[in-house]
Formats: C-alpha cells, sequence, structure tokens
C-alpha cells in the first residue's frame, strides 16, 4: 500500500496460496510502475472482482492514466459492475469516464432521479438498472417514455437488466422483457453472463428453446463451457432436433460427478451407478500422512476448537498432492474422525477416485431407523446431510444452526413441542441421535406440506418452507425439477437443492446397487396458488 515495490517483489514470489485478488492487483501495479506488461494474474484478478475495492480499483486507474484501457475498455467494465450491482466498480469507472461524482451518488442512491440526467452519458442507465432492483414496473416505466433518450444499446441494455431484476423474482413478465433485450441486441451487446445466465432462466421457466440457443449463443466463452449451459443447450438442440449436435456436447460432461454431469449421461442413455471399489492405499501410506506436521497442526488446532484455522492448514498441505497421496489423506482423516476432510479431501482427486470416502455412511444404522420410521429415504437423508455438515456432529453454522442436519434453535424448539420432548435445549441439538431424529422429522413435514417434491423439501430446508411455495406461483405451467432447481432466485439455496439431489442418487446407486434415475427423483413442479406454511 505504500508502493514499496521492491520490497513487494522480493517477497511476492513466495506467496504460495494464490488466493487473493487484492495481492494480484498489488502485483499489477508494481509490474506496470516498472514498465512491464500487465501479468496475466493480476489482468484476470482485475477482471473477475466484483467490487474492486482499494487495491484492484488503483490498479484500473494506472492501466486508464497508462492509456492501456481505453473508453471502451471502461465502459465495459462499468456495465459489468451495474450488472453485479458493485457500486465501488461503478463509481471507480464512471469517473474515469468523465461523469460527475454528485451525479453518479444520485443515480446510485436517488435512482429515480438520476434516470432525469442528460442524454448521451451512461447516468439514465446507471439510474434504470439501481430502479429495477428496486421497483421493476417502475422502471419500466420510465424506460418506456418517450423522453428518454437512449442508444439502441443503451436500451438493449437497460431491458436486460430489468428482465434480470424481473427474474430474480420469478416475475412471469421476465420472459417478455428478454425478449425485448434480444430484439435491440446490436453483434456485440454491452451485457455478459451474470444478466445473461438470468435472461436464460427466464427462457428455460418458458421452455422456449429457441430462445435459449440464442442466449447461449451470446455467453462469454468461458460460460459457454459451463456445464449447466452446456446441458441446457444441449436440451435445446434435442427440441430443435438437431441430436447428433446435441449428444456431442453431452458428451463432454457426462459421466462428472455433479448434477448437470449426471443429466447429461442421462440423455446419453446412462442412469448414475456407483463406481467399483477404487484402490485402497496401505497403512504405510496412511502412517506417511499421519507423519505429516501440518496434518498433525491441524488436528490440533480442532482439538481446541478452531476449526477454521484447522481447515487452512489442512488443506495447505495438499497442495501437489497426487491422487494417491490424496487418498491416503482422506483415509488418514476418516480414521481420525475428522469426516468432513475425508470428503473434501477425497474429492479432490482428478482420475483416481474411492466413491466409498467421496460418500460416506457413517452412524448408518441409527440414520436408516430414523429414515424408516417418517417413511423418507435414506439416501435423501444421506444427501442432505452430506451437503449440510458433512457430517461433522459438532458444526455449527453462522447463523446458529447446529449438528448433522443443521437445525436451527427456534426450529428445534418448534420439533420438540411437536415431539413431545420436555425441556429440551439448544445445546441438545449436537447429539447425533437427538439431531437425526428431530431432522429427519422436520424433513419430513416439508415434504408432506410441499406435496411431496424432494426438489421443494430440499429448497424448503435451506430457505424456508413458504419460500419454495412463493416460487411456483407464477410457473407457466408443470416443469420438470431440473427446471425448478436451476430457477431458484437465491444462488446458496439453487447450488443446494442441485447438491442435495445429486448426493442422493449416488448414495441410491449405492444403497441399491442398482443404476439410478436423477430425472424420476427430480420429478415435476406445478405452479400452485400460494398458501402460507404453518412450518418454521
Amino acid at each position: 500500500k505504500r508502493r514499496e515495490w521492491a520490497a513487494f517483489d522480493l517477497w511476492y514470489p513466495g506467496w504460495a496460496l494464490r488466493d487473493d485478488s487484492r495481492v494480484f492487483c498489488l502485483a499489477g501495479q508494481s509490474a506496470l510502475a516498472r514498465g512491464q506488461a500487465l501479468p496475466e494474474e493480476a489482468a484476470n484478478a482485475l477482471a473477475e472482482t466484483r467490487n474492486l475495492g482499494a487495491e484492484c480499483g488503483d490498479l484500473l486507474e494506472a492501466l486508464a492514466s497508462a492509456g492501456i484501457f481505453k473508453q471502451a475498455d471502461l465502459t465495459r467494465r462499468l456495465y459489468e459492475g451495474i450488472e453485479d450491482n458493485a457500486p465501488d466498480t461503478i463509481r471507480r469507472t464512471g469517473l474515469l469516464l468523465g461523469l460527475d461524482a454528485a451525479s453518479i451518488d444520485t443515480a446510485l442512491n436517488r435512482p429515480a432521479k438520476g434516470i432525469e440526467a442528460k442524454a448521451g452519458s451512461e447516468l439514465p442507465v446507471i439510474a434504470l438498472s439501481r430502479l429495477a432492483r428496486q421497483d421493476v414496473d417502475a422502471a419500466v416505466r420510465r424506460l418506456e417514455d418517450p423522453g428518454l433518450a437512449l442508444t439502441p444499446a443503451q436500451t438493449s441494455f437497460a431491458w436486460s437488466q430489468i428482465a434480470a431484476a424481473a427474474m430474480r423474482k420469478l416475475m412471469p413478465e421476465a420472459l417478455d422483457w428478454t425478449r425485448k433485450a434480444m430484439a435491440l441486441a446490436p453483434s456485440q451487446p454491452p451485457y455478459h453472463g451474470e444478466s445473461l445466465s438470468w435472461m436464460l432462466r427466464a427462457a428455460l421457466r418458458a421452455q422456449d428453446w429457441k430462445l435459449v440457443s440464442q442466449l447461449y449463443a451470446r455467453l462469454p466463452t468461458d460460460m459457454k463451457t459451463d456445464p449447466t449451459w452446456v446441458y441446457w443447450q444441449g436440451r435445446a438442440l434435442k427440441a430443435a432436433r438437431k441430436t447428433d449436435e446435441a449428444q456431442a456436447l453431452w458428451k463432454g460432461i457426462a459421466g462428472q460427478p455433479h448434477f448437470y454431469g449426471q443429466l447429461a449421461a442421462e440423455e446419453l442413455g446412462q442412469l448414475t451407478v456407483f463406481p467399483r471399489e477404487a484402490w485402497k492405499p496401505s497403512e504405510a501410506e496412511i502412517q506417511e500422512a499421519a507423519r505429516n506436521p501440518g496434518f498433525a497442526r491441524a488436528l490440533k488446532f480442532y482439538d481446541l476448537g478452531l476449526r477454521p484455522e484447522g481447515n487452512r492448514e489442512w488443506n495447505y498441505q495438499l497442495r501437489g498432492m497426487n491422487d494417491r497421496q490424496l487418498l491416503s489423506a482422506a483415509q488418514y482423516a476418516c480414521q481420525k474422525s475428522i469426516l468432513d476432510r475425508c470428503v473434501n479431501t477425497a474429492d479432490r482427486t482428478v482420475s483416481e477416485h474411492d466413491w466409498s470416502l467421496r460418500f460416506l455412511t457413517p452412524f448408518r444404522e441409527a440414520l436408516v431407523k430414523e429414515a424408516q420410521e417418517r417413511d423418507l429415504d435414506p439416501a435423501w437423508v444421506y444427501g442432505l446431510i452430506r451437503q449440510e455438515s458433512r457430517f461433522l456432529m459438532d458444526a455449527r453454522s453462522s447463523v446458529g444452526a447446529s449438528g448433522l442436519m443443521q437445525i436451527m434453535p427456534a426450529t428445534g424448539r418448534w420439533i420438540a413441542r411437536k415431539l413431545g420432548v420436555n425441556d429440551f435445549k439448544p445445546e441438545q441439538l449436537g447429539d447425533m441421535q437427538l439431531n437425526l431424529r428431530f431432522g429427519t422429522f422436520y424433513l419430513k413435514s416439508v415434504l408432506d406440506d410441499l406435496d411431496g417434491s424432494p426438489v421443494m423439501a430440499s429448497a424448503a430446508y435451506n430457505a424456508g418452507p413458504n419460500r419454495p411455495r412463493q416460487w411456483r406461483v407464477n410457473l407457466p405451467g408443470p416443469v420438470e425439477g431440473a427446471i425448478f432447481a436451476e430457477i431458484v432466485p437465491f444462488t446458496e439455496t439453487r447450488d443446494y437443492v442441485k447438491k442435495v439431489l445429486s448426493n442422493a442418487t449416488f448414495y441410491a446407486a449405492m444403497f441399491t446397487g442398482k443404476p439410478q434415475s436423477l430425472k424420476a427423483r427430480l420429478g415435476q413442479v406445478a405452479p400452485k396458488a400460494q398458501a402460507p406454511s404453518e412450518l418454521p
């Protein structure tokens, strides 16, 4: 920060973790100060950082001062900041584009007034996009005002922001506004992946496969290889009877151990199977892991109740390990009952895997008993626990959820009343047996509350039972479970639902020894009028 670049350059090569965009941006500043080209790591950090902050913002200014970033580059970065709702990025780039600081703040903080800014600048675009996040209908009225003078590119961008904001609220009009944005889009539209992903979800919800393909074609190159959009583009091609092209896309991701890898495999006629038993480390190889001083430090941190520090120490030791070393370390973690590190370490292997470590089944007798008493699929319960706590009985979230099934104290008290458990105290949720009993009771409750849909119930377990009820209200008709999972408006919950159901399918394949269909497990979700749930 003091611009002591000689000292910085001396220490920079020894920075091992390479996990902080701010440091990469400082390295970029150092290179520019010495008259050198911008390092690739710094360029990537600048491109990927949502809110620039001091370090990356200063790098952007240095690039502009040096003439390396032209007006078109700054405008593109401004629009990315608008899409990401990143005020610092908007301010920094806006000032570099010659916009007035007070006018930028008005557009950000009082967008209805900011829209009145003079034509020819980006200020009305900033204001419209911010207004869309607050009041979509108000933004539409202002954009349709014939007195608002925007270029076609600006108008297309503004419609894209309105469409994305509407889809985040699952408004039915999101599809029409997506089509407006596309109809006005120039050959190189100003919006990038964030907006396009929401516009794609609007097209998916309507199962408008032609529009899905059109939007996919607009995605940035890196997003075109994302398994999410590879799978759905394959579906769009299949709907257009371009079967060979669809299958070629699916073959690129089929077999990968995740939600869309499984769905792509099913499109190719391959159900989810539990792979054969892998290579097992010898006792000598496990002892080699036991002698690792970093693992010993991690275990000590865990003993002291310092789990984040222990995880950081453990993960640091995994750098550069080959698959067999990783599996030996995973087995050692299992032996020491550090089950989350066992799973996460086994998950890192590239070509040699041990699926029994990736999909652990601890306390199986107790879990199966509780699941069967509630008429629940044990595979689903395991899939949920793997995502919730990675099998840590003392796991505690930042919001206070506890235990294997991450039950909130208020929910625990509600369950205790329903089950007639007297003198319940939230600290009891750390007990394995009670947590399983309470968690399976609640999971069964949300499943029954949501018409027996595992997709809806998984979403409810993460986001609360009322939100999935809101999310299905505006469905245009019955949609497959995979579409419902993809249009969930909360990123965390969307990721959660896909992982839980993917996990459950692998566990079912393990338990039954038979191929399993993820599609069948996902089922369908149909629109239904909203009624409040009585569940907490």
